[in-house]
């Protein structure tokens, strides 16, 4: 029982996890996690890892650097840093041939990565995210606390108590029927449940009489 305890107690902070450890992490340390929806990064970061976006600070301005940029339509792209010349600093996807066509100033710089989750997980971390998929979470995890491990005693109806002699039953025991005598028997014994007469002697004319008439059995 008491194992049985410990991997529901595991399957619940596991799924906790899940839930809140995003919003937890933003919260405590303004890192963001960006799900990688392109290729430019490849191979430092593929298709669908995710990758934690922190705020940028001077030292994250520097060659060798992977860094977010900001654009004026509200976009953002994630290169690494390859030179600085002036003040502005030239970019290059890991998986792109060419730089980027223009360069970026320190302002321009919305985030810096701070580090790198790769699949599986990361395929677990972004479906956790996702609408549906935090409903479900959260009613498996209502199940799992709220399942009882042990099994309640049902009610019997008949109870017996210990050391005490079982109640008598309603039913009353049933007699046997007896059977009437056959009339041969009973014109010899008598009618039946009629109580014995007294020993009869019979006098010597009944017995002579009784010895001339032998009766047949």
């Amino acid at each position: 029982m008491r194992t049985l305890s410990y991997i529901r107690w595991s399957i619940v902070a596991a799924l906790l996890a899940l839930l809140i450890a995003p919003a937890a992490v933003a919260l405590t340390t303004g890192t963001q996690l960006v799900v990688v929806d392109g290729k430019s990064m490849t191979p430092t970061y593929d298709y669908g890892d995710i990758v934690l976006i922190g705020p940028p600070t001077e030292a994250d301005f520097a060659p060798d650097h992977v860094v977010t940029v900001g654009l004026p339509n509200g976009a953002m792209y994630t290169h690494r840093i390859v030179s600085i010349t002036d003040g502005r600093a030239q970019l290059k996807g890991d998986g792109n041939v060419a730089e980027d066509p223009e360069t970026i100033t320190y302002n321009q710089i919305v985030g810096a990565v701070r580090g790198h989750i790769g699949s599986p997980l990361a395929d677990i971390l972004a479906y956790a995210q996702s609408l549906p998929a935090r409903v479900s979470l959260a009613v498996l995890v209502l199940a799992l606390i709220l399942l009882p491990l042990t099994r309640q005693p049902r009610a019997d109806s008949r109870k017996v108590n210990d050391g005490a002699s079982p109640a008598p039953s309603s039913r009353q025991e049933e007699l046997p029927v007896r059977e009437p005598l056959p009339d041969s028997l009973a014109a010899i014994f008598g009618p039946e449940n009629t109580d014995v007469s007294p020993a009869h002697t019979p006098t010597a004319p009944e017995a002579r009489r009784s010895l001339r008439n032998p009766q047949q059995w």
